[in-house]
């Protein structure tokens, strides 16, 4: 009986200690992992640095008087800057997030999908401008493509930041979702405010008043809506969460590619095309899964 008894034990430990040597060795390969893509995303963030550059600089003619007049124009963007930071701030609070870790998607969101997709949407107009001459229509077919290889891009930046980070949950997805957004967001409309005010000085300050204008349901939504998307697709059980994963990725991507085409600019529609993505981020900041799993994670921390 003892004899016996020895032997369910020893199998027991021998079962609990290849778990352990597996669990291990796959924390051991996450950990490679986690490093390996940490130097992709600094190598990604320097090289869009040096792509950016070229958004705060004018030509060679370019007087420093014009260049304070131009970088002026920046201080309406902390209308929407100022507000978010706060948002964060108590988002840090509420569910026990890094601030720093925040900080960083932003930055990456301004210096990695903010500067290749400038480079994407810039190639492939001069491609279809060359293959299709006078009938290609940047307002149409431009739009369709920006709308498609921004989110990507966008979406591809926060999946990397949040395998780096470890971060598992849908408040994360959505929180680093929407700092990635709002990097891209600002670097922007950086970009907009120096192409027009370098060109004509007169045209900076209203082109940044434009910009604050349509920052309610701009990059920042679209990123923790496509965010949340992923984290049902790749994190939430059953096919239908896969399904609707993939469904709320396709209507930001429509969104955005009816915001920027003519229709974006009838008041009405631009109004329908903001709510449809803000609506969706503050259904899933107050879904139960939400809650649920905050209340799982302040348990653990009690404990």
């Amino acid at each position: 009986m003892e004899n016996s008894t020895d032997s369910v034990v020893n199998i027991a430990v021998d079962k609990y200690s290849g778990r352990a040597d597996k669990t291990g060795t796959d924390n051991k390969k996450k950990r490679r992992n986690q490093l390996a893509l940490t130097c992709i995303l600094i190598l990604l963030f320097a090289y869009g640095i040096a792509i950016n550059e070229s958004d705060y600089m004018g030509n060679a003619h370019t007087s420093v008087i014009q260049y304070l007049e131009v970088y002026s124009a920046f201080l309406p963007l902390f209308i929407y800057i100022v507000p978010f930071g706060i948002c964060m701030k108590w988002i840090c609070g509420k569910y026990e997030m890094d601030g720093r870790e925040l900080l960083a998607a932003v930055f990456c969101g301004a210096f990695i999908p903010a500067a290749f997709a400038g480079e994407l949407n810039g190639g492939f107009d001069a491609l279809m401008k060359s293959l299709m001459g006078h009938s290609y229509s940047d307002a149409w077919i431009g739009s369709l493509e920006a709308g498609i290889v921004e989110e990507i891009l966008k979406l591809a930046a926060a999946a990397m930041l949040l395998y780096v980070f470890g971060m598992r949950a849908l408040k994360h997805y959505l929180v680093i979702g929407m700092c990635v957004g709002m990097g891209f967001q600002i670097e922007e409309d950086i970009a907009y405010i120096t192409e027009s005010g370098f060109t004509k000085v007169n045209e900076a300050f209203p082109t940044a008043l434009d910009r604050v204008t349509g920052a309610l349901g701009s990059h920042w939504a679209y990123a923790a809506v496509t965010a949340a998307g992923l984290y049902l697709i790749v994190r939430a059980h059953g096919r239908n969460h896969k399904r609707k994963g993939i469904g709320w990725i396709l209507l930001v991507m429509t969104d955005h590619f009816l915001y920027d085409t003519p229709i974006g600019d009838a008041q009405l529609f631009n109004a329908i095309l903001t709510a449809a993505v803000v609506l969706p981020v503050i259904l899933f900041f107050s879904s139960p899964e939400m809650e649920a799993e905050e209340k799982v994670y302040d348990t653990e921390h009690i404990d």
